[in-house]
């Protein structure tokens, strides 16, 4: 019998390396570049990434909008923005700020963000409307929300998607209008709210 000791290098890198598959595999059916054209962001825009997770669109936000721009980060997970914080300063990117939020509460400063931006997160948030409401005074007068969720029957996971009606529905309780929706992603749709 063979024994096989594992180190915590190892391990360590192994993690690394199945997030990196994982992101590379999110990134084909959400592909940044193309999401972040959509949404108009460009160098010197501030934004804000709301449930950023580990940062998979933290970091290509970063380096779209440059030094004159900025990120805040926000999440309810306090190790998720020590990641952040690790993997912006291994990439040198000193343009993000990360935000520790709670269920109703992004904390981010009021009057701040051209957008603010959510991805793989609406269907988890435990208090939607009352999130989104006190996501508005961080948003600038003409600012933007935008939600990318996974439409119902196109993301095969339970649980993991939103219908259309619930989420424009609950955006219209916190005080947004819809502006538009984009369709062309394979499992998601885009939507675009202002403040009203």
């Amino acid at each position: 019998m063979m024994l096989f000791i594992l180190s915590a290098g190892f391990v360590g890198q192994h993690k690394k390396d199945l997030a990196k598959t994982w992101e590379e595999r999110l990134n084909q059916k959400q592909p940044p570049i193309q999401i972040m054209d959509t949404i108009g962001l460009k160098p010197g825009m501030v934004i804000g990434d709301i449930g950023a997770g580990r940062g998979r669109f933290t970091v290509w936000f970063a380096d779209r909008v440059g030094e004159k721009g900025r990120v805040y980060a926000n999440d309810i997970v306090e190790d998720y923005l020590r990641e952040i914080d690790n993997r912006c300063q291994s990439l040198g990117f000193k343009n993000v700020v990360t935000c520790l939020g709670t269920v109703e509460r992004p904390n981010i400063p009021e009057g701040v963000l051209d957008i603010a931006f959510m991805i793989n997160v609406y269907h988890h948030l435990d208090k939607p409307v009352e999130l989104l409401t006190n996501l508005a005074p961080a948003l600038k007068s003409e600012g933007v929300l935008v939600i990318a969720e996974a439409v119902p029957g196109k993301f095969k996971h339970e649980g993991h998607s939103t219908p259309k009606e619930k989420l424009i529905e609950e955006a219209d309780q916190a005080g947004y209008k819809l502006e538009k929706i984009e369709t062309f992603l394979e499992w998601d749709d885009l939507y675009f709210f202002k403040k009203r």
